[in-house]
């Protein structure tokens, strides 16, 4: 199942609009994601055991508006051998306005390759995996 992060959108985070700004978004999904980050590795410090980001996007579906909190949800969607996708969306007054996907390698950081997940990884991993019958 997903996990949810709220957040108060920022005045730095909007354009001369007043819509979040599309930079804004990454950062909101990184600083959910640290959740995630936490439960594989406490420290965070991922030595010599890491992951790195191979291809992170975001499709726009509706304006954020900085007026509002959003709620961010997290899941993990896909489970490889080597890599994961984790799925990120924002809720923002009961809508969903902007879905972020951003795949992700088990990585060894001594030998600079990369490497088959970890059982410690995969496990928090199942703990999140899930699809959105809704984007199946």
């Amino acid at each position: 199942m997903y996990f949810t992060t709220p957040l108060t959108p920022q005045i730095a985070d909007t354009d001369m609009q007043g819509h979040v700004n599309f930079l804004a978004y990454s950062q909101w999904f990184d600083r959910a994601r640290t959740r995630l980050y936490r439960e594989i590795d406490s420290d965070l410090n991922f030595r010599p055991h890491g992951m790195v980001v191979l291809k992170t996007e975001v499709v726009f579906l509706k304006e954020v508006y900085v007026q509002f909190d959003v709620e961010i949800r997290t899941y993990v969607s896909v489970i490889g051998t080597k890599s994961f996708e984790v799925t990120q969306e924002v809720w923002q007054r009961g809508e969903r306005c902007a879905l972020g996907k951003s795949i992700f390698c088990a990585f060894n950081f001594e030998s600079h390759a990369s490497e088959p997940l970890l059982e410690n990884f995969r496990v928090v991993l199942q703990r999140y995996h899930w699809r959105d019958p809704e984007l199946a």
